[in-house]
């Protein structure tokens, strides 16, 4: 359905801003490579299952675009012999009302905890991809003409989609139009605790404390455990990682401590949990 009002059009500057060709066999891995990075994934051919701290073996299916946020763990693998078109990039938080994050702002009141992980791409979005295509192909591209597609590219789903379902797919991106959540997600996988993440941010733990409570209703300490569980659950979904690369990876003291985790945080043992993603895999 198309938007009924005339949208702004994007004036933000993105950083970090490129598309790629992904051309993945049937059954090799597909992940993101940059958790520090936005994603949009358009599969033009092919499906693969993907799975990140979000959500949960997700079948993405040629006409669709799958959107990964940044500080999110992403991977899969491929059903099929699959091409993704990749767009990376780093919103700004701008002056000026027309960027995607201060587009969707400004519709707050609409805004939703539900969270869409993908989308169907309209004949518009496809032509516009397989253009993006052609670029990389004749390899006539540069960085000015990415930051230009990917304007294009934010105005394309502020025409043909509504509000609403832009609201639930870059539903974990909005609150980033406030400055002070932008430095929390940039930071906070660094950080072990809340005066290491204070101190990433450049603010005073006291003070810290005060604008993180009011911005996300509840203290540093509880959110940090929320994210690491999410992490932690990301990698116990991924069978073939070992536990003990966990115990590295997230500084536990012993595998009793990851236990006693997991337990308390996410609701079972780390055998218990890793047991029931082995059997949700074996029944596709």
């Amino acid at each position: 359905m198309k938007y009924k009002h005339k949208p702004p059009f994007c004036d933000e500057n993105p950083i970090d801003c490129r598309f790629d060709v992904k051309i993945h066999l049937a059954g090799e891995i597909v992940r993101n490579d940059d958790t520090n990075i936005n994603y949009l994934i358009f599969c033009r051919t092919g499906h693969a299952r993907i799975s990140s701290t979000l959500f949960h073996d997700e079948i993405l299916c040629a006409g669709e675009v799958m959107f990964v946020p940044r500080g999110s763990e992403c991977s899969g693998v491929a059903l099929s012999d699959v091409t993704l078109l990749v767009h990376k990039f780093n919103n700004t938080v701008c002056q000026n009302e027309k960027c995607i994050l201060a587009y969707l702002y400004s519709h707050r009141h609409l805004r939703s905890k539900i969270y869409c992980s993908k989308l169907t791409v309209p004949k518009s979005l496809q032509i516009l991809i397989s253009g993006i295509v052609s670029y990389l192909t004749d390899e006539t591209h540069d960085n000015e003409l990415w930051k230009l597609k990917h304007k294009e590219l934010i105005w394309v789903f502020t025409r043909y989609y509504d509000v609403e379902e832009l609201q639930t797919f870059f539903h974990p991106m909005t609150g980033e139009q406030v400055p002070f959540r932008n430095l929390v997600m940039t930071h906070y996988r660094k950080a072990n605790n809340t005066e290491e993440l204070a101190e990433l941010c450049g603010y005073g733990v006291h003070t810290f404390r005060r604008i993180f409570k009011n911005e996300f209703g509840v203290s540093v300490h509880q959110w940090l455990i929320k994210k690491r569980a999410e992490n932690v659950n990301f990698r116990l979904s991924q069978i073939y990682i070992p536990f003990s690369d966990i115990i590295d990876e997230f500084n536990f003291s012993s595998p009793q401590e990851l236990n006693r985790f997991c337990k308390a945080n996410i609701g079972d043992t780390p055998s218990n949990i890793r047991q029931k993603y082995i059997q949700s895999s074996d029944k596709e």
